[in-house]
């Protein structure tokens, strides 16, 4: 064999890692050097998570079991030579031709990262990583927890890579912060509501009733979400088509939210333009895909600011905006719609991944956005 066919023989560009793949012969190669090894199949295919091992290319030379059933396939010669991300079908993985961990999304990947830093130090390397893969058609959402360890056999470097999906302890994390805080303060509130009620005269209680039950409707907001959340990752929602006024419905939304603590000294407004025509749709579900969209835009605008919302047409379909006057940065921009993503802390990021779910997933809309300095932010759904 020549230099070119035993060594690394593919160069392409790149928006992040390194694109030079390993040629076919060093892929056979290596994947015979590690078989030999006594014992590695047995011991690694006994894992109940999924493992690799890569080159210095980071394509895959060995896979368990377990990553292989993930897959649906039968045998390991159908990953050798893919990048993790190819391999389980990342919908980044194939942005540029030059493959997993290419693109510009790829900067923020935890499992490129991850494999990165493990490769740069020589030291073993855990993250967590969000990911977007489509499975069998359908795009899902995973939370893992990958895992780099340098390796070295026979004077070639590998790294054991191995992910352990925490999508459960993510979403409990969640759920426990939205019960335990955001609901309990909105119940709070609600309990002090009472305390005051009967202290107050004629004209204020008048007042204060509309408040009591924006408050109670924002406990019953926040537990319905989650429900419909999760049946819908199930794909166990139910969906229930009734006719809309455009224009009532996407005002009816702003008079609503206006009384939100989030849109205190912020206006909601709708635009004059919108369009007011009758269509089908789920009128629960559509108002809670544009009730995050206006939350979002509450939270990124600052007092005096205006939120708008607007109905138009786009190709014959119909496009419902929400824009703030703010610009999202590219860094965040990039991760947007993951699962557990959130510029606000721990525990949170829900908002806009359900916005995507319910808006793709249950609607049949496409759930997207816009942003620039210049323009701020919109996001849209199409239906």
């Amino acid at each position: 064999m020549n230099a070119e066919s035993t060594n690394t023989i593919q160069r392409m560009d790149t928006k992040f890692a390194s694109p030079t793949r390993s040629s076919q012969y060093t892929l056979q190669q290596n994947h015979l050097n590690l078989n030999k090894i006594t014992y590695l199949n047995d011991v690694f295919c006994s894992l109940s998570y999924i493992f690799c091992i890569l080159d210095q290319n980071r394509q895959i030379v060995f896979s368990n079991d377990i990553l292989l059933k993930k897959l649906g396939i039968e045998s390991a010669h159908q990953v050798l030579g893919k990048r993790f991300g190819e391999a389980i079908n990342c919908r980044y993985s194939s942005v540029e031709e030059a493959g997993c961990g290419t693109s510009e999304h790829c900067r923020y990947c935890g499992a490129t990262n991850t494999i990165l830093k493990s490769q740069e130090t020589g030291r073993k390397v855990t993250g967590e990583c969000r990911i977007r893969v489509m499975l069998n058609g359908i795009e899902s959402f995973l939370d893992v927890e990958a895992t780099a360890t340098p390796f070295v056999h026979d004077s070639v470097n590998f790294t054991i890579f191995s992910i352990i999906d925490i999508s459960e302890r993510k979403r409990k994390a969640i759920i426990e912060k939205i019960f335990y805080h955001d609901v309990m303060n909105v119940a709070g509130g609600l309990r002090g509501f009472f305390d005051i009620f009967n202290l107050l005269d004629e004209e204020d209680r008048k007042k204060y009733i509309q408040m009591g039950a924006s408050l109670s409707q924002q406990i019953i907001e926040e537990i319905s979400a989650q429900r419909q959340l999760t049946q819908a990752e199930n794909r166990e929602l139910e969906i229930h088509y009734r006719h809309i006024e455009s224009l009532t419905f996407i005002q009816q939304i702003a008079d609503d939210l206006q009384f939100l603590d989030v849109a205190k000294g912020k206006n909601i407004v709708v635009d004059k333009d919108s369009l007011n025509v009758s269509f089908e749709s789920d009128p629960v579900l559509l108002r809670r895909v544009l009730n995050y969209m206006v939350k979002n835009a509450l939270e990124a605008s600052t007092e005096g600011q205006i939120v708008t919302l607007a109905v138009k047409k786009s190709d014959h379909k119909l496009k419902f905006t929400v824009h703030n006057p703010k610009f999202i940065s590219r860094d965040i921009e990039m991760q947007v719609f993951m699962r557990t993503f959130s510029t606000k802390g721990p525990q949170r990021g829900l908002g806009t991944y359900s916005m995507k779910i319910l808006g793709e997933q249950s609607l049949g809309g496409t759930v997207d956005f816009t942003t620039s300095e210049a323009e701020g932010t919109t996001f849209y759904i199409i239906l």
